[in-house]
């Protein structure tokens, strides 16, 4: 069986209280279902939008998981991996994080609560710095290969950079 428990990217107390304000924001929705009236505001544009942020996010986590494959981890692996670079991975350096960002934007929609918009700031705080972390070491794993990589596609989602394809002519 594979280790899957890597070395944290920032202190551990931190790591887990971004982990759990990302795993509590993802389901705060539960608490509207017990206190709807707590809510700062409700409407069905929020709730439909937050429903379909949510399961896009979680679409595109889950997909991005499964491409990661055996190279999956929580925190910096000491094992061998490989840079993915197909699938979601050619849009986005970071789909994972990226698709729980937005199911946590679409819990904060659909949910709109001050407690959980703190903990959609709090989770989107630490894992800024986690992945930051875990870009150094991907840069220092993969060299060259990273770099291109990292040239070519966005940290989050966004403009797609071209690799320069111009040919000297002579």
């Amino acid at each position: 069986m594979m280790d899957y428990i890597g070395n944290s990217p920032i202190s551990t107390p931190i790591l887990i209280l971004g982990k759990i304000a990302f795993l509590a924001c993802s389901l705060f929705f539960l608490v509207k279902s017990f206190a709807p009236d707590s809510m700062l505001f409700n409407s069905i544009f929020t709730q439909i939008l937050g429903v379909i942020l949510y399961a896009a996010g979680l679409l595109v986590l889950i997909v991005s998981i499964l491409q990661l494959g055996q190279s999956a981890a929580v925190g910096i692996p000491e094992r061998t991996t490989e840079l993915k670079t197909h699938g979601m991975y050619r849009l986005s350096r970071n789909p994972i994080y990226f698709g729980a960002f937005v199911m946590c934007a679409g819990s904060c929609l659909f949910s709109i609560h001050p407690i959980n918009l703190l903990l959609f700031a709090v989770a989107i705080a630490v894992h800024v710095r986690i992945i930051a972390k875990e870009e150094e070491f991907l840069e220092k794993r993969f060299g060259q290969q990273w770099l291109d990589y990292k040239r070519r596609v966005p940290r989050y989602i966004g403009r797609v950079r071209r690799v320069d394809s111009r040919r000297n002519i002579a």
